[in-house]
């Protein structure tokens, strides 16, 4: 097997991490859109339960309302009843109980019809919020369904973008070496996938502890394959431009 120089290894390395950290955050997002896509969905139905909520409060004044007339109905029959023993009566005493009798009967009718006449009113006003409601989820629903679209279009290109990356990085692997692979690998797993780590202004990026002088010349040649000391990243030498002077 042909030899490999540390330069082109850590190169590898270097491409091999920028891979792995592509994958790592397609993961990611792939993971989060389910989960965004249900939050909008969850506040979808709460809109939808405010209609829902109108509606079975408007069905249950209804219900209320005709139980309502059926009692009324009732009293109105029981009253005829009663009017119709008056011919029959042969004392005052008799008379002016049966009248009694209608009179309570007449005033819970009266009762009734108010109450009913209030739920009338609260059913109008239910009936009138009703439009604006509907229209609103309506409007909620088609907004939830161009954003579950857009998630799924996001979804789709990154599931596509993901197995390109996967590609490439069982492309690269069959050029690494396996010991380098192995080490890669232990560092990476103790470090939630950061196994190389720039040195920039004699800096460790992993952990950004200070880097002994000899060991940041060491990196800069390039000639020897370097860990940090502290976090154990391989290290690779990274310049820093200097922003542009405004003249």
């Amino acid at each position: 097997m042909t030899s490999i120089s540390p330069k082109l290894q850590l190169q590898q390395l270097v491409l091999l991490q920028n891979l792995d950290d592509e994958i790592a955050e397609h993961n990611k997002l792939l993971a989060e859109v389910p989960t965004q896509i249900d939050a909008r969905c969850a506040e979808l139905d709460e809109i939808k339960k405010i209609l829902a909520t109108a509606q079975e409060e408007i069905k249950a004044l209804q219900d209320k309302r005709k139980a309502m007339e059926s009692e009324v109905q009732s009293e109105n029959d029981h009253m005829a009843k009663i009017k119709i023993k008056l011919p029959a009566v042969k004392t005052n005493k008799e008379y002016t109980a049966i009248l009694s009798e209608v009179e309570a009967v007449k005033e819970k009718v009266s009762d009734l019809e108010d109450k009913e006449l209030e739920i009338m009113e609260v059913l109008e006003e239910k009936h009138k919020a009703i439009p604006a409601i509907e229209n609103n989820c309506k409007e909620e629903d088609a907004r939830f369904q161009e954003y579950k679209a857009k998630k799924e279009g996001e979804l789709s290109r990154m599931k596509q973008e993901l197995d390109v990356y996967i590609a490439k990085r069982e492309k690269l692997m069959e050029q690494v070496d396996k010991v380098m692979v192995q080490r890669y690998e232990k560092v990476a797993k103790s470090r939630g996938g950061q196994a190389v780590a720039p040195l920039r202004d004699n800096i460790c990026q992993g952990c950004f502890q200070q880097i002994l002088p000899q060991m940041v010349i060491n990196v800069k040649v390039g000639e020897t394959i370097l860990q940090c000391a502290s976090c154990l990243c391989f290290l690779y030498w990274e310049e820093v431009t200097e922003p542009a002077t405004p003249k």
